[in-house]
């Protein structure tokens, strides 16, 4: 049973500390039985918070998972910059893995997060979590062809990005001062004035995001200038077959609930590279290729997605599971400030 003051919420990142308390007393002999019924007292719990929660949302999602056993009861409370937000007494009810879940708000300033639980006013377990400040992120969208809305509508209620979508032009000369993330989205090839301005970008810690192109394999020498994979071949066919996927802790980091999202995604066509570039891969395909690489390229970071947002290449799931993609990069990116 759970007795709550006040309502909660949530946020990403995992901790499991499994906490066994010993009674022991000098004062008399034990028993054998009571000595093993003494020791079989324990409070295991994994505690999470969905970060990229907010990157959409006022809120933070959180969800505890405990196994409470010879223990009555505990205090859990929350501070939030180091004053009292909520108080929760958890009971034990002799059931297994219980969960609570809740809501904390998301202010406009950096968070501190302390969760302690405490028994007879004792605590016996206490972490911190950290909430970036909110501030706006420059995003500039570069595609082939304005037709392509779709960060348009993805940014329009995000509250860290301001994103600017333009047609890339090959013959412009472009200025990303003032830009903190780079989309490039679907483009052909890119021109020496772009790679070097890229790459100037990429020396202040810019973050660059690539969705491939079929026609990039002509353009190998990225691959030296930008840390572009070199492409083999463009694998798999229009819905006759398709690949599941696999996050290798990249979503899960900072969100739990994406594991869903990544189970429903299906890919029926990705690029296939030349060279082996899997300890570069954050999700995985099931044929052992990479859906998402991450490098770090002169100072800054640059990643690379397989397959694109579009029917002959993926499922409806996969638009959402890019949509958190996304946000996780983001997010990355606002933790790259905060430090």
């Amino acid at each position: 049973m759970i007795n709550s003051k006040d309502s909660i919420s949530s946020f990403s990142f995992i901790f499991i500390v499994p906490i066994i308390l010993f009674l022991h007393s000098c004062s008399e002999s034990i028993s054998e039985k009571e000595l093993v019924e003494m020791e079989d007292v324990s409070f295991d719990y994994s505690l999470q918070f969905n970060d990229t929660d907010i990157m959409n949302s006022d809120s933070l999602y959180y969800q505890l998972t405990f196994d409470m056993v010879g223990i009555e009861s505990l205090n859990m409370s929350i501070d939030i910059n180091d004053l009292a937000y909520s108080s929760l007494q958890i009971v034990d009810i002799d059931s297994a893995n219980q969960m609570l879940d809740g809501k904390l708000p998301v202010s406009a300033e950096n968070m501190n997060i302390r969760v302690s639980f405490k028994q007879d006013n004792v605590i016996i377990a206490e972490d911190y979590h950290t909430i970036p400040k909110a501030v706006k992120l420059e995003v500039l969208s570069i595609s082939s062809s304005l037709s392509d809305k779709y960060f348009d509508t993805l940014f329009a209620e995000n509250k860290f990005v301001n994103n600017s979508n333009v047609i890339y032009d090959k013959f412009k000369k472009y200025d990303f001062s003032n830009t903190e993330v780079i989309i490039l989205n679907d483009i052909s090839s890119l021109s020496e004035k772009i790679i070097v301005e890229l790459q100037r970008f990429l020396l202040n810690e810019g973050y660059i995001f690539v969705i491939m192109n079929n026609n990039i394999k002509e353009n190998n020498e990225l691959y030296y200038s930008l840390g572009y994979p070199k492409v083999k071949a463009v694998r798999g066919s229009t819905r006759n077959q398709f690949f599941s996927l696999d996050d290798k802790g990249f979503l899960e980091e900072h969100s739990f609930t994406s594991l869903d999202l990544v189970n429903q995604s299906e890919v029926y066509r990705y690029f296939q590279f030349k060279n082996d570039e899997k300890e570069f891969a954050k999700i995985m395909i099931s044929t052992g290729d990479p859906l998402l690489l991450e490098k770090d390229i002169l100072g800054g970071k640059i990643f690379f997605l397989t397959t694109k947002n579009d029917s002959d290449w993926s499922n409806k799931s996969f638009s959402l599971l890019l949509d958190n993609i996304l946000d996780r990069v983001l997010f990355q990116r606002l933790l790259t400030d905060e430090s």
